[in-house]
C-alpha cells in the first residue's frame, strides 16, 4: 500500500506543477477564462482582479505540487490540495452539466478538453488526494529540515516571476493557431472528407390540447386531431446532435467599418502587418506612439496594414479623434477571436503570405530594421 501511495503522491504532484506552470506560461489566458466564471456566476465585477487570481493559483499549484513531492506539510498541503481540487470539481461539473464554459483551461492552449472530460479528470485527481488524506501518517519529509521550506519558497518566487515574465511579455511557449510560424490560411481549412456537424430537428405541436414533442420522422404536421383538424404548429428547436470538425482558427474574419470583408486580403498580402487591440478603451496609451511609427514605416513601403479591433464603430470614431489617427486604417474583428491572437493589447502581428513571421506586446515592438528583417525590404 505504501508503494501505491508512494506512487499518487508522485503523480499527483506532477499533475498539479505540469497544471500550474502551463496556466503560468499564459496567465492572461488563464485570466480570459476566470472573467468566463465570472459572466457565468453573475461575479462580473471580479474581473479587473482576473490576471492576479491567475497568477496566484498558478503559483499555488506548481508550491503544492513540489511541497507534497517533498513531504514538506503533509497534513496542510494535501488539505489545501483536496481544497482546490473540490473548487475546480464543482467549477467543471457546473461547465459540464450546463454547458455553460466548453473549455475549462486547466492546460491552457496546451490540451484543450471537454466540460466532461475536466470532470472526469477531477474526480479522478479527487479520489487520489482523498486516498493521500487517508493516508497522510506514510508521507514523510525528503531531505534534511530545511530543504522543505527552501525548495517551496524557491518554487513560489520562480513561478511567480515566470508568470509575471510572460504577462509582460507573450507566452514563452506558444501552443496558439497564432503562434510564430503558422500558417493562418492552412489553420482555417477544412479537410476534404472532415465530419460535419449533424443536427436534429424538434418540433412542438399541440395536439387534442396538449404540446407534445415530435422528430422530423413523425412528421406532427400530418396528426389529425380527434375534431378532424390537423395538429397546431407551436414552435422548433434545432439540436446539435454531433459536432464535426473544427478547424483551428474559427471565426476569424476582418471587415471594414461598413461590415465589407477584407480577411482574404490580408492573408494573400506578400507582407502585412496587424496592429491587434482587442478593444481600444483598454489598450496601452503610451505604445500608440510606437504603432504610429511602425503603420508609418510600413506604409511609407506599401506594406499592408491595418489595426484590428473588436470595439465598436462609436468607440473606434472616438478614438481617432482622441489620437488624431483618422489616417490610420481601422477594421473590425471579433474581440474574443483578437484576445487569442495577442496576449497583448495592442500587440503587432507580422504576416507574410498569411504565415506569422513574428508576434510583437506592446512593449518591445520592433524598430525599422526588425521590420526590414522580416518583410525583406529596406529599413
Amino acid at each position: 500500500m505504501k508503494t501505491i501511495i508512494h506512487l499518487i503522491r508522485f503523480l499527483t504532484g506532477a499533475l498539479f506543477i505540469f497544471s500550474g506552470l502551463i496556466k503560468a506560461n499564459d496567465p492572461l489566458g488563464f485570466g480570459y477564462k476566470l472573467e468566463e466564471y465570472f459572466v457565468v456566476f453573475g461575479t462580473e465585477f471580479m474581473a479587473p482582479l482576473a490576471t492576479g487570481m491567475a497568477i496566484a493559483i498558478c503559483v499555488l499549484e506548481v508550491v503544492l505540487g513540489v511541497a507534497l513531492w517533498m513531504g514538506w506539510k503533509a497534513k496542510a498541503v494535501i488539505g489545501w490540495l483536496l481544497a482546490l481540487i473540490l473548487f475546480f470539481t464543482f467549477l467543471t461539473f457546473y461547465s459540464a452539466w450546463f454547458n455553460k464554459v466548453t473549455d475549462c483551461g486547466c492546460f491552457g492552449d496546451f490540451l484543450h478538453l471537454t466540460p466532461w472530460q475536466s470532470f472526469s479528470k477531477d474526480v479522478v485527481l479527487l479520489v487520489m488526494i482523498v486516498l493521500l488524506a487517508i493516508n497522510r501518517k506514510t508521507i514523510r519529509p525528503i531531505g534534511p529540515v530545511f530543504l522543505g521550506p527552501f525548495m517551496v519558497a524557491l518554487t513560489a518566487i520562480a513561478t511567480m516571476g515566470f508568470a509575471f515574465y510572460t504577462w509582460n511579455n507573450l507566452p514563452y511557449l506558444d501552443f496558439r493557431p497564432y503562434a510564430v510560424g503558422k500558417n493562418l490560411p492552412e489553420g482555417m481549412a477544412i479537410p476534404e472528407g472532415a465530419p460535419v456537424d449533424v443536427y436534429k430537428d424538434l418540433w412542438y405541436y399541440r395536439v387534442d390540447g396538449k404540446v407534445g414533442t415530435y422528430t422530423t420522422e413523425q412528421a406532427p404536421w400530418d396528426i389529425t386531431q380527434a375534431n378532424g383538424e390537423k395538429a397546431e404548429y407551436v414552435d422548433r428547436k434545432t439540436e446539435l446532435v454531433r459536432q464535426g470538425y473544427k478547424p483551428p482558427i474559427h471565426d476569424f474574419v476582418i471587415s471594414d467599418l461598413n461590415g465589407n470583408a477584407y480577411t482574404d486580403d490580408f492573408l494573400q498580402a506578400e507582407n502585412c502587418l496587424l496592429v491587434i487591440s482587442p478593444f481600444l478603451d483598454k489598450a496601452s496609451e503610451d505604445a500608440w506612439i510606437k504603432v504610429a511609427g511602425a503603420l508609418a514605416w510600413a506604409r511609407s513601403r506599401d506594406v499592408r496594414i491595418a489595426i484590428l479591433t473588436g470595439s465598436g464603430k462609436g468607440e473606434i470614431e472616438t478614438f481617432m479623434t482622441q489620437y488624431a489617427a483618422s489616417q490610420w486604417p481601422f477594421y473590425q474583428c471579433d474581440g474574443t477571436v483578437l484576445k487569442t491572437m495577442m496576449r497583448s493589447n495592442p500587440g503587432l502581428m507580422v504576416l507574410r503570405k498569411g504565415t506569422v513571421k513574428a508576434l510583437y506586446p506592446a512593449r518591445t515592438f520592433p524598430d525599422a530594421k526588425a521590420l526590414a528583417a522580416l518583410t525583406g525590404l529596406q529599413p
